[in-house]
C-alpha cells in the first residue's frame, strides 16, 4: 500500500481531531488505550507522541514490546529498578508527569501488553500513583469512544470524510486536471478512494486513461492484496467509523465472488461512485458552457421566437388524452442542447458554418450523457471523452 502525503493528512479536520483528542484527554486519564485497526494509516503512533507534547508532555517513556520481552523489566530499567509490574507502576508517585507507551511488534506482544495493560486498570482501583499507561488495543466491539472512570478509549482508523478526501485529493492533484478542461480526474480518485487516503495515493499513481476507466482497473487493484479484501471487517480497514458505505475493493471483491444479491448490490454502488464523479463535475461543467454553444444558434432561435405570439420558443412535451400537441414555452437564451437537436430534426434551425455544425455535435453528445447521469447511472466513458474533446475544441478556443 502506498504512503500517504503526512504533512497533509494530519492537517485535516478529522486525524487533527485525534491529536487534539490525545492532548486533552491524557490530563484526566491514568490509562489512555487507542483503538486502532491492524493497518493504520503512517504516522499514526508518531502523532499519538505529538498529542503528548501537545499536552506538554515531552518525554514520553517509549517500550517497543515484542513476543517475550518482560515487559516489568523494560518498565523497570526508566525507574531504575529491576522490574515494575503493573501495580507498581500504578502505585508510583512521580514529582513532573510521567507517561508510559506501550507498543507491541506482533501479535504475541500485543496479548503482552493487553494483559499489563488490565493489570494496571485493576491496580489503579486501590493504587492512586500519578504515571499514565498509553497504549493500543485492536477490537471490533469497541468502535466509540468511551470513558470508565479514568480509562479513556479513542477509536480512530485514519478514515476521511468525503469532504475530507475531497479536500485531500484536489491538494495532491492541485496540477494534475483533466480530461480537457474538466477536473473529472480527481473527482473520480475522490469517489473510488472512499475513506482511504492510502488507496487515494494508489489511484493516483494510474494514468489518465486508467482513472477513467477505473473501474477496469478494480481486479488488478484488488489481485494486489485479494485476501484483504474478502471481508467487510474493520481490523482489516474494509470499513471505516466515519461512513455507511464500504471500501470500494470489498464492493468489488462481492460483486465477483459474492451471492447474487450481494453481486447486484456491490455493483450498484461501484457504478454510483462514478456517478456521483460525473454529478459533481460533468453537469455544472455541461451547464457553464450551454450558452456558449446554444449562443451559435441563437440568431436562429430569436427568429423562431418572433414568430410565436408568446415571443418565446415552443418545445413539444408530448400529446394530451386527445391527441393534440403539447408545448412548453422557454427564451431563447434558455434552450437547452437537447432542444437543439429537437429543433434540428424539425428543420426549424439550419446548421451551415462549422461551428453550428460542431456545436450541434456537441448537443448531441451531450444528450445520452446528461440522460444518464439525470438517472443516477454511469455515463458511457466513449460518450464522455467525445463530448469533452468536441466541448473543448469549441467553447475553449473563443476563450
Amino acid at each position: 500500500m502506498c504512503t500517504i502525503d503526512a504533512g497533509l493528512y494530519w492537517l485535516l479536520p478529522g486525524p487533527r481531531d485525534f491529536i487534539n483528542k490525545i492532548a486533552t484527554r491524557i490530563s484526566s486519564s491514568r490509562v489512555l488505550v487507542a483503538n486502532l485497526p491492524r493497518s493504520i494509516v503512517p504516522g499514526t503512533r508518531e502523532c499519538i507522541i505529538r498529542g503528548l507534547r501537545d499536552a506538554h508532555i515531552q518525554d514520553p517513556i517509549q517500550l517497543i514490546i515484542r513476543n517475550g520481552t518482560d515487559i516489568a523489566n523494560d518498565v523497570g530499567v526508566h525507574f531504575g529498578i529491576p522490574r515494575m509490574t503493573a501495580p507498581q507502576l500504578a502505585e508510583f508517585h512521580s514529582s513532573s508527569e510521567i507517561v508510559v507507551i506501550l507498543q507491541a511488534q506482533d501479535d504475541k506482544a500485543q496479548q503482552q501488553c493487553e494483559q499489563y495493560t488490565l493489570d494496571f486498570m485493576e491496580a489503579t482501583s486501590y493504587y492512586h500513583g500519578n504515571v499514565c499507561l498509553v497504549t493500543s488495543i485492536h477490537d471490533n466491539q469497541h468502535q466509540k469512544d468511551s470513558q470508565l472512570g479514568k480509562v479513556q478509549l479513542i477509536n480512530f482508523d485514519g478514515g476521511l470524510t468525503p469532504d475530507e478526501m475531497d479536500a485531500y485529493v484536489a491538494l495532491r492533484m492541485v496540477n494534475r486536471s483533466g480530461p480537457g478542461s474538466t477536473r473529472l480526474l480527481r473527482a473520480i480518485i475522490s469517489e473510488f478512494a472512499g475513506f482511504d487516503a492510502q488507496f487515494a495515493e494508489r489511484l493516483i499513481q494510474l494514468d489518465d486513461a486508467q482513472i477513467l476507466a477505473i473501474r477496469d482497473q478494480l481486479r488488478l487493484l484488488l489481485g494486489e492484496d485479494p485476501e484483504r479484501w474478502r471481508k467487510l471487517d474493520w481490523l482489516l480497514g474494509t470499513t471505516s467509523i466515519v461512513t455507511q458505505m464500504p471500501h470500494v475493493l470489498h464492493d468489488f471483491y462481492l460483486s465477483e465472488y459474492g451471492t447474487d444479491q450481494q453481486k447486484e448490490e456491490a455493483k450498484g454502488r461501484i457504478s454510483r461512485r462514478y456517478w456521483r464523479a460525473c454529478l459533481k463535475v460533468i453537469s455544472p461543467w455541461l451547464e457553464e458552457r450551454r450558452r456558449e454553444v446554444v449562443g451559435h444558434f441563437l440568431p436562429q432561435l430569436r427568429q423562431i421566437a418572433d414568430k410565436d405570439a408568446s415571443r418565446q420558443i415552443p418545445v413539444p412535451i408530448g400529446k394530451d388524452k386527445c391527441g393534440i400537441d403539447k408545448f412548453r414555452y422557454i427564451e431563447p437564451e434558455d434552450v437547452e442542447f437537447n432542444n437543439i437537436v429537437g429543433l434540428y430534426y424539425s428543420q426549424q434551425i439550419k446548421v451551415v458554418s462549422i461551428d453550428e455544425k460542431m456545436a450541434l455535435k456537441i448537443c448531441q453528445s451531450a444528450k445520452p450523457v446528461r440522460d444518464n447521469i439525470a438517472h443516477m447511472r454511469a455515463p458511457n466513458i466513449q460518450d464522455l471523452i467525445n463530448l469533452i474533446q468536441d466541448m473543448d475544441t469549441l467553447v475553449e478556443s473563443y476563450r
